[in-house]
């Protein structure tokens, strides 16, 4: 199966078909990359996130940008309960290219491998296992949105396996020479 295109706008979910299951990759591209905190209103959290979530509406992966606290925070949210406990990341490096930000994620199976830009910056153990169906882009109130209003999101069925190194990861180098063929071409 080919690799499949959606527009994702700022604030509203859409959903992927196929759903996004072990080693499947999913790949965000933003044309913009704002890293200057911002807020215009009362909201303490500044706060963009991206979400991947299950056909019973839970949160399997929360990938949230928060310029104010120099942090990317990752997690889960059951569908009528609460947050889970944060992982945190430093925010400040992780994006390299400037404008044309990529977040790309590859399920594992058992978790799964965060890339920013092509560079693999964290890994976050599954808590709910389930498959994505739907993906979203959301901001808080009174926030400037780190990416551009819209994003392109490809999602991608497997990777060519017999390029990869190890279980534990890819190789980086192969992942970006492969995604720069695959938009080169699109």
């Amino acid at each position: 199966m080919a690799a499949t295109f959606y527009i994702l706008c700022l604030g509203s979910t859409i959903p992927i078909k196929p759903e996004f299951k072990k080693d499947n990759l999913i790949y965000f591209n933003s044309a913009t990359l704002d890293l200057n905190p911002t807020k215009t209103g009362t909201n303490t959290i500044d706060n963009s996130a991206v979400n991947l979530i299950s056909s019973k509406n839970d949160t399997l992966l929360h990938i949230s940008i928060r310029r104010t606290e120099n942090a990317v925070v990752f997690n889960t949210k059951p569908n009528n309960a609460g947050w889970g406990t944060e992982e945190r990341i430093v925010l400040k490096g992780t994006f390299t290219k400037g404008n044309n930000a990529t977040i790309t994620v590859y399920d594992h199976g058992d978790r799964y491998q965060i890339l920013f830009d092509g560079k693999t910056v964290h890994y976050y153990k599954k808590r709910i296992e389930d498959n994505a169906t739907q993906v979203s882009y959301t901001i808080n109130k009174d926030v400037a949105q780190v990416f551009s209003r819209e994003l392109g999101v490809t999602t991608f069925p497997s990777l060519p396996t017999w390029r990869f190194g190890t279980r534990t990861g890819f190789g980086h180098e192969f992942l970006r020479l492969w995604m720069d063929k695959v938009y080169a071409t699109s």
